[in-house]
């Protein structure tokens, strides 16, 4: 069993013109800077009729990554609003993981050598652990640490902000709270929020910050402004839902996997 775990997502449509690009680089460096942590990517409803992205992987990374592709078909068994599910992805990987610690990042973070140091000390079972996020210019690709800080934009503080990001846990407590919410099918923006909320005001958790990472500033990035409607509200109060764990079947534990040429097609 390895130590880490960490669970990316995406699927084949270059979001925001060069989202391969910038996953390739993040991935990079990231199993660069551990090597020895499972990296697993998720694609979610992919275009048919267009080159899988966990194919571009493949053939770049081979078997340093664990590929998951999932069937177009499962996309309405969740919702109708989106083309793209975040968090319903990350759910699969979080449930064929294998690290006694798993993470959950975003596909265009990279890994700060602070964290990078922290992730190779003894980590405690019942801490949810987070990242500060560095918002960094967008023609910035190639990272080089340490960095001037005229590349730098914002930072991003507090346990609840940009918490989809970077999320670590014990794998129990991933499965004692069911991954992030399936639940509320019409919303897809801060359940990453919602879980930590639900993890820490809720079940008392204790939350500790173990490092930074690197975010590019995309057009569509969260932190741009820029909020596509059909991904729900972004007034959403979570804190006024009931609380919710989600069936049993979470992170589509009943789909059936068929390997073709070393990719997981959940069918």
């Amino acid at each position: 069993m390895p130590q880490l775990s960490f669970v990316v997502s995406g699927r084949n449509d270059n979001y925001d013109g060069n989202f391969d690009e910038r996953l390739i680089i993040a991935l990079e460096h990231n199993i660069e800077s551990l090597p020895t942590a499972e990296f697993i990517f998720v694609e979610w409803n992919p275009y048919l009729d267009r080159p899988l992205t966990s194919e571009k992987l493949r053939d770049h990374f081979g078997d340093k990554i664990r590929y998951f592709v999932v069937h177009p078909k499962y996309h309405k068994y969740y919702c109708s609003i989106d083309e793209f599910l975040e968090y319903p992805a990350k759910n699969v990987g979080i449930r064929r993981s294998q690290g006694e610690f798993v993470g959950c990042i975003n596909s265009d973070i990279i890994f700060c050598p602070d964290l990078v140091e922290n992730l190779k000390n003894k980590l405690i079972p019942n801490i949810l652990y987070r990242a500060t996020r560095i918002d960094i210019r967008p023609d910035y690709l190639r990272v080089v640490f340490p960095f001037h800080s005229k590349y730098i934009l914002e930072k991003n503080y507090g346990y609840m902000n940009a918490a989809g990001d970077f999320l670590l846990m014990h794998r129990n407590l991933w499965h004692t709270i069911t991954g992030y919410c399936e639940e509320y099918p019409w919303q897809r923006l801060h359940k990453d929020a919602y879980l930590v909320y639900l993890l820490v005001d809720i079940k008392k958790f204790k939350v500790k910050n173990i490092g930074s990472i690197t975010h590019w500033r995309h057009p569509s990035s969260w932190s741009n402004g820029k909020c596509r409607a059909k991904v729900g509200d972004p007034n959403w109060n979570f804190t006024l839902c009931d609380f919710r764990t989600n069936k049993k079947t979470w992170g589509l534990s009943f789909a059936q996997e068929i390997d073709k040429d070393g990719i997981t097609w959940l069918m």
